[in-house]
């Protein structure tokens, strides 16, 4: 079974988000200032899984730290970490093998938030 493409839901999701954000306006009327992430590739990724979620963007901000995650495609891990450090210029990129959480279609952002009560 091929892994997920381009166009699978998740990518379709992610690309009207990307639409949305980067058309809005904080409330002073400012444009936001959105980076993109490019995935890995999923030809070089560790995960064969079909229903692995490899996203960069699913990362979590906290105290001096931006905790993100490497899926094996070395030149797109490294290219993820730069991209992430341009926004942040003073906290650390931690970068995790997160690749059980992806086989379950989630990322750190995801399990790293409260449950709802």
């Amino acid at each position: 079974m091929p892994l997920a493409s381009d166009d699978d839901a998740h990518a379709r999701d992610a690309r009207r988000q990307y639409g949305v954000l980067s058309a809005s306006t904080s409330a002073d009327g400012i444009p936001m200032d959105t980076t993109r992430p490019k995935g890995p590739d999923h030809e070089k990724i560790r995960s064969t899984d079909p229903d692995f979620l490899a996203s960069y963007a699913n990362s979590y901000l906290c105290n001096d730290a931006v905790i993100s995650a490497h899926f094996g495609d070395r030149r797109a891990d490294t290219a993820a970490r730069a991209t992430l450090a341009r926004p942040y210029p003073d906290r650390v990129i931690e970068r995790l093998n997160v690749d059980r959480l992806g086989t379950g279609g989630g990322g750190i952002h995801c399990v790293t938030q409260q449950p709802v009560r």
